[in-house]
């Protein structure tokens, strides 16, 4: 089997790390169809710059974001620490502007994927230690993209 093919196949089957999230002020809103679920779910692959659509109906409108699995944070932020772990060559990479962050450059002080990914995983670690409760923790998220 030829590398394209191969390429090709495994294309098929690779699944994004996020999945649609669809939000609606009306509960009456229709229930887009698995075509147009399958649809939106391509113009997000193919659009990456894009943080979110608004599908309009006969009921409202309905918003479509990517939803990303919990600890993707975290994830992006292991794999740039590794990246300067084990690249002495590598002094930053620079993470470019969306439309709902600022360009940020990830170094070896500071290996984070978002601009307030140190702010972040503190907030991590101090709910996993049990310093702050659940709730504690949302609020400051919450502030954290708030003021973002």
């Amino acid at each position: 089997m030829s590398r394209k093919t191969i390429k090709a196949k495994l294309a098929q089957v690779r699944r994004p790390a996020w999945q649609l999230l669809m939000t609606s002020v009306r509960e009456d809103a229709p229930a887009p169809s698995t075509e147009t679920n399958n649809a939106l779910t391509r113009i997000f692959e193919l659009s990456p710059h894009l943080s979110s659509l608004t599908v309009q109906t006969t009921s409202g409108d309905i918003r479509v974001t990517r939803d990303f699995a919990s600890g993707y944070a975290a994830e992006l932020d292991r794999m740039l620490a590794d990246i300067f772990r084990n690249d002495p060559a590598v002094n930053g990479i620079v993470v470019p502007a969306t439309g709902t962050a600022p360009e940020h450059t990830a170094t070896r002080d500071n290996p984070y994927w978002s601009p307030d990914g140190k702010t972040l995983a503190a907030i991590d670690a101090a709910l996993a230690s049990g310093e702050i409760t659940p709730q504690e923790a949302i609020d400051r998220i919450k502030a954290v993209n708030t003021r973002s």
